[in-house]
């Protein structure tokens, strides 16, 4: 089964720390979750609406090198830290302005703490590929690579 690890090189290296940050196979478009953390490992923000806008803008860099956008988007996943309070306060804008109709499937989480204790929100997506999306990606060598 073939494999396309995508790791467009605005995020930090996921490799480095032994992971990818997407990978396509069987048809879909699979993305670890992205947090508020810019190509330098920086976090971004320390509210959540600055957050969640950091870890949408890493989840387009990810569509991007595929050839899709958010309207492609079949699921989100969205792990939020204390999600009674920053859920409608906060991420859902960010969320308004990200999306339009017909909206994904979007599934929230509430946590006690993600990888880092300053992380608030965490997105993770899948995306549904026909065989001509998977075709289309190009793969240069370093940052989209073929595994067979």
């Amino acid at each position: 089964m073939e494999r396309i690890h995508v790791n467009p090189s605005e995020l930090k290296d996921a490799r480095s720390i032994g992971y990818n940050h997407g990978i396509v196979t069987n048809g879909t478009f699979y993305m670890a979750g992205q947090v508020a953390m810019n190509s330098d490992g920086e976090i971004v923000g320390d509210d959540i609406e600055t957050q969640a806008r950091t870890a949408y803008e890493n989840v387009g860099i990810l569509l991007d090198a595929i050839g899709k956008g958010f309207s492609d988007i079949a699921k989100v996943t969205t792990h939020i830290v204390d999600p009674h309070e920053r859920y409608y306060d906060g991420y859902k804008e960010v969320y308004w302005e990200t999306f339009d109709e017909p909206y994904p499937c979007h599934t929230v989480l509430g946590v006690h703490q993600l990888a880092h204790e300053e992380y608030l929100v965490e997105i993770e997506v899948e995306v549904p590929l026909s065989d001509d999306d998977v075709a289309a990606i190009e793969p240069d060598g370093d940052e989209i690579v073929r595994v067979s």
